[in-house]
């Protein structure tokens, strides 16, 4: 059960997703606010899991909504404008929804939320030290959760690692991070890119989908290392 908020400053919008949250029973709404300086006061002091706010509001945006609060809970963003999205993955940002919501991609929000935190509980409890790695930015030393990456694409020298939480770019090649990455969660599928295993959505023709709707070319000489990974995860039928 994720105890969630909703955060607009329009109230048709906060019905529409008062009733999509009715519908699922793994949801339960504490509350819904016009205001998102209240919202914020609410994240703060109860236990939220899971807040949908909109961008464009009066008082805070929903990008200085996200940046106060912190790690105080997960959000999936609501919002008429698509602009945002990479900004908003910067954050504590599971998801980004473009309005009119379609309630299947509410749905695929919500089952992408659980999946990302019953990964990070299990980690928590596992307490290994490789659920994360370090990489040397422009400006810092930068600590890169295992969980968080989507992909890694390669140009030349440099690798920019794509994340739930924004990208990072780091002197160094594809082969220096397909070294560092276990390839029981990460496989290179292109020259020029590795990715997440578990993020995958759906593969089709020479694209791979992840779960952030982003696609990636399959290149042919990684093609049978793929299906090799995905074949101990694909159901079939008797013969």
């Amino acid at each position: 059960m994720l105890n969630c908020i909703i955060i607009d400053d329009e109230r048709a919008a906060i019905d529409v997703l008062s009733n999509y949250v009715n519908r699922l029973p793994q949801l339960n709404l504490l509350a819904t606010f016009t205001s998102p300086v209240e919202a914020l006061e609410l994240i703060r002091t109860q236990a939220v899991d899971l807040a949908f706010v909109d961008i464009r509001m009066p008082e805070l945006s929903g990008i200085e909504l996200m940046k106060l609060a912190g790690s105080r809970c997960r959000f999936i963003i609501t919002t008429a404008y698509e602009e945002y999205a990479l900004e908003g993955y910067q954050y504590h940002n599971i998801d980004y929804l473009v309005k009119p919501v379609p309630f299947e991609r509410f749905v695929r929000a919500i089952d992408k939320t659980q999946s990302i935190l019953r990964r990070n509980t299990e980690s928590d409890r596992s307490g290994t030290a490789d659920d994360y790695v370090f990489i040397k930015t422009e400006s810092r030393i930068q600590k890169i959760e295992l969980n968080d990456i989507l992909f890694v694409e390669g140009l030349g020298n440099y690798v920019t690692v794509h994340t739930t939480r924004g990208k990072f770019v780091s002197l160094l090649n594809v082969k220096d991070l397909e070294e560092a990455l276990s390839p029981d969660l990460f496989l290179r599928v292109h020259r020029s890119y590795i990715i997440s295993l578990g993020k995958i959505d759906f593969v089709e023709g020479n694209q791979i989908f992840l779960d952030n709707e982003t696609s990636i070319p399959l290149g042919d000489t990684y093609r049978n290392q793929l299906w090799t990974a995905l074949d101990k995860k694909i159901i079939t039928g008797r013969k």
